[in-house]
C-alpha cells in the first residue's frame, strides 16, 4: 500500500450514500470497527467523519477514518500503516445491487 502523498477530494461534502454517512460506509464496506484515532500521520485527534481522498499511485477515490481538521486539509499527507482504504465508488460499494 502507498502512505505517502495522499490529498483530500475538495467538494464532497454534498455527496451522500445509502450508508446514511460516509462512516458507516466505510464501517460497512472495510467490515471492521471505527478506529479511535485519525488515519493521518502525526495526528491523535478522533476519527469523527468518513474523508474522501485520493493519491495519484493510486485508482479511485478512497474513505478512510479522519478527524475534522484533517479532512479539512489542502495539501498532501501520509496514512499511518495498517489504514484500510474503502472506495468511495458507489457502483463498487452500496449501489452496486443495483
Amino acid at each position: 500500500m502507498i502512505y505517502s502523498g495522499w490529498k483530500n477530494k475538495v467538494g464532497t461534502a454534498d455527496r451522500a450514500c445509502k450508508c446514511g454517512s460516509w462512516k458507516n460506509h466505510w464501517i460497512k464496506f472495510s467490515g471492521k470497527e471505527w478506529p479511535a484515532k485519525c488515519s493521518v500521520v502525526g495526528c491523535n485527534n478522533s476519527a469523527t467523519v468518513g474523508a474522501h481522498v485520493y493519491n495519484k499511485n493510486v485508482s479511485g477515490e478512497k474513505i478512510i477514518p479522519a478527524c475534522d481538521s484533517c479532512n479539512k486539509r489542502t495539501g498532501e499527507f501520509s496514512l499511518k500503516y495498517g489504514v484500510t482504504l474503502v472506495s468511495a465508488n458507489k457502483s463498487e460499494t452500496c449501489e452496486k445491487d443495483k
